[in-house]
């Protein structure tokens, strides 16, 4: 045993550990992406002169009031969608396992999100 859980063999575990460095990754990435999409549109509204923005709903960004605010509000939205996607990868690795009841709650959140989003119309 290599204190990965009772029973899991060591193509098993070294599957896992596979996994735990993609959703890491794909993690940081999605931060990554987030913090330099916002910081671009920053700086892009900065150098405009522009002192106002207009709020941006999700099923309407091609609306933003300028290119600097959908930037920002791009970012923004790949901040938000990182952590739906490791609750995608987490159910991909649990439905590996085996693990049902995980990815029973896992679906559940997923399901919370796109519910929670539809309801407060975008």
């Amino acid at each position: 045993m290599d204190g990965d859980g009772p029973g899991l063999d060591a193509a098993t575990a070294d599957e896992i550990h596979r996994v735990q460095r993609i959703v890491q990754t794909l993690l940081r990435a999605g931060l990554v992406v987030a913090v330099v999409l916002m910081a671009v549109g920053l700086a892009m509204k900065i150098v405009s002169g522009s002192r106002h923005s207009v709020g941006v709903k999700l099923f309407a960004l091609g609306d933003a009031g300028s290119s600097a605010d959908l930037v920002m509000a791009l970012g923004v939205l790949a901040l938000a969608l990182t952590p739906a996607f490791r609750v995608i990868a987490l159910v991909v690795l649990w439905s590996r396992e085996r693990d049902w009841r995980f990815v029973g709650v896992a679906l559940a959140v997923i399901v919370t999100l796109c519910v929670a989003v539809l309801v407060g119309h975008g």
